[in-house]
């Protein structure tokens, strides 16, 4: 019997890095696939008659890969929700068109416009037979970290993305040849990105910074406002005692008169240079502390409740909660990835 598929064996590097090309007839062949390098789903063609050869191809780490697919006939996929994954999804035609619904919105895919689609809840995607797609996968907690390095403070809110972007404009157009430049160094195994790992962090930061600048967000207004004035030496010095007491039980009033000033001066700003309060400060950075904590952790020495505990968190279910907001998955997940890792 003739193997009618042809694949090279995905390979897994020591970084956690895969890479591999698949075209096959076998609808189970490509699912099966998808499953194990992008996300538990199911495929269904939309008529059981309709043979075609379906092109798969996944290159990339869990922070930044690349997906295409082109199925070669009309089929729907059914994307299950999990609560395991932190990632974003921009999704682009570069032939035919799709769609994708999720929690009762409709978002389109073609070469004029991009859904861009949060891991988390289910989803349903529909391609036409003519279909070839371009998938970015983006790692949020990485977004986030950039996010609040581009603004200069932690941030407060989650990162939530407008789920339909137009590609058409100067922006829109620039993203498209960076997403095409990305998909070349990632499937090119000689690539300097490939042989380099500090190379491949500048990727991902420069990928993370045209993301954030490029497309609407919870915190776009903050990133495009024009610079202000320099920040008052009082903000810096609580940040700094902040910065060094984050796991003690720090109160608005310790800071301010660490940082010389009335509470209400210290608030105020906060508020002016910083778009967020001391103590709103003060949450984040113990949320980035608990993140970075829990990704370097041996899972079989510590727990999420000690590592809460020290960065100076004392109620464990807001802990929880806010988490999740923050980076897109729970902090036993995290702990997780790091025994994964």
């Amino acid at each position: 019997m003739v193997d009618e598929s042809s694949v090279a064996k995905p390979a897994v590097q020591s970084n956690g890095a895969v890479g591999f090309s698949l075209q096959s007839p076998r609808l189970d062949e490509i699912e099966d696939l998808c499953n194990r390098f992008v996300t538990p789903h199911r495929l269904t063609r939309a008529s059981r008659i309709q043979e075609a050869d379906s092109k798969l191809s996944i290159h990339g780490t869990r922070d930044l890969g690349i997906f295409t697919v082109a199925y070669g006939a009309e089929l729907t996929a059914q994307v299950y929700p999990t609560d395991m994954d932190d990632r974003l999804a921009f999704v682009i035609a570069e032939n035919g068109a799709g769609h994708a619904k999720m929690e009762g919105q409709e978002y389109a895919f073609t070469a004029e416009q991009a859904a861009i689609l949060p891991s988390g809840p289910e989803l349903l995607m529909h391609y036409q037979d003519n279909c070839e797609t371009l998938t970015i996968l983006l790692s949020r907690g990485k977004l986030a970290e950039q996010c609040a390095k581009l603004l200069g403070h932690e941030i407060e809110l989650p990162l939530e993305f407008n789920r339909q972007t137009l590609l058409q404009g100067g922006a829109g157009q620039s993203w498209r040849r960076l997403g095409s430049y990305v998909a070349g160094e990632l499937s090119d195994p000689f690539s300097m990105t490939q042989q380099v790992s500090a190379v491949a962090q500048q990727l991902e930061q420069m990928v993370s910074t045209a993301f954030l600048l490029g497309h609407s967000h919870t915190y776009s207004d903050a990133l495009l406002r024009p610079q202000s004035a320099a920040v008052p030496f009082y903000v810096k010095r609580a940040e700094a005692f902040i910065e060094a007491h984050f796991s003690e039980p720090l109160s608005l009033a310790d800071i301010a008169a660490h940082a010389g000033v009335s509470a209400r001066s210290l608030q105020n700003g906060f508020q002016n240079f910083r778009n967020t309060t001391p103590m709103g400060f003060l949450r984040s950075l113990r949320l980035k502390r608990a993140y970075e904590t829990l990704l370097l952790s041996d899972p079989s020495t510590v727990t999420v409740t000690e590592i809460a505990m020290r960065c100076g968190f004392g109620h464990l279910g807001e802990f929880a909660t806010v988490y999740r907001h923050t980076f897109g998955e729970a902090p036993r997940q995290t702990l997780a990835r790091a025994r994964a890792g």
